[in-house]
């Protein structure tokens, strides 16, 4: 996907439940040059999973903890929240597009603190260079028995 294709109404009109669609619009938010200094990026959504505006935090050093990505969840998840929306969460950085112990680590907080507030993770993404990559949903307890 490209901004050439995108619907009239942007990420307005696409359900970012759906995981194609969603790798599209990380690709699209998470720009190559903030990939290239480290980022994070966030998409929120309505109750009905469309993107309504995105976010990025940029100049992420690599090794960064994921304190300052969970500090701008602490701040707009309770909002999401509230209006029963969900949030499509991206960590862009240098490097091979395979899930590093960071990303993992990274995505791991993010699951914990959208749980805490009650907020619908649409998906955790790498993004790198090479592409954008999405993270496996974690299992569920019934799962793992």
């Amino acid at each position: 996907m490209s901004f050439k294709d995108l619907p009239q109404g942007g990420a307005r009109d696409l359900d970012l439940s759906d995981h194609t669609y969603a790798a599209d619009v990380i690709d699209l938010i998470t720009l190559e040059e903030d990939r290239a200094l480290g980022c994070f990026s966030a998409m929120l959504c309505d109750s009905e999973d469309h993107g309504v505006q995105p976010l990025c935090l940029k100049c992420v050093e690599p090794g960064a903890s994921p304190d300052e990505m969970v500090d701008l969840l602490e701040l707009v998840l309770p909002l999401l929240a509230q209006s029963r929306g969900s949030i499509l969460l991206a960590r862009g950085r240098v490097g091979a597009l395979r899930p590093t112990d960071d990303d993992r680590h990274w995505h791991q907080r993010a699951i914990e603190v959208c749980r805490a507030h009650g907020v619908k993770l649409l998906g955790f993404h790498i993004a790198t260079h090479d592409g954008v990559l999405r993270l496996p949903e974690p299992l569920a307890a019934s799962d793992v028995a």
